[in-house]
């Protein structure tokens, strides 16, 4: 039997410059990782006809997420590494933001080998490393 779920969690993008900011509350499931998919690509394709391009994203509440939801979120991380020029996965999710310590090794494990990544606890330190990762590049 085939089931078809709304998508849990809330997200919203947005762009800066080379940086493509995804403010996100979790939990989320797979349906949602598409409708964000969905959102965000015109805005890496637009990046992409420029130059390179670092992902932000802002997690509140919580970093629980199904594991079909990160599935999809890897395939989504290696097309945009490998076809739009992404260079850089940043995470903020503050030490308010329930199971990081729990989700944060599986996010790294996406992003491992692919690009440049890292955790922060503010978007002011996220924001600074992606204009470093950027300005490396000759942004």
């Amino acid at each position: 039997m085939n089931h078809v779920f709304r998508p849990h969690g809330m997200f919203d993008c947005r762009v800066d410059g080379r940086l493509i900011y995804s403010e996100v509350t979790g939990p989320w499931n797979k349906e949602l990782v598409t409708a964000w998919v969905t959102q965000v690509a015109p805005l890496a394709f637009e990046q992409a006809r420029t130059g390179p391009h670092v992902g932000i994203a802002i997690i509140h509440d919580t970093l629980l997420c199904t594991p079909d939801a990160l599935e999809e979120l890897r395939r989504a991380v290696r097309y945009s590494v490998t076809k739009l020029g992404c260079i850089g996965h940043l995470v903020v999710a503050g030490p308010d933001v329930t199971a990081r310590d729990l989700i944060e090794p599986l996010f790294r494990n996406l992003y491992e080998g692919l690009c440049g990544h890292g955790f922060f606890d503010t978007v002011e330190e996220a924001t600074a490393y992606g204009h470093a990762l950027l300005r490396e590049r000759g942004f």
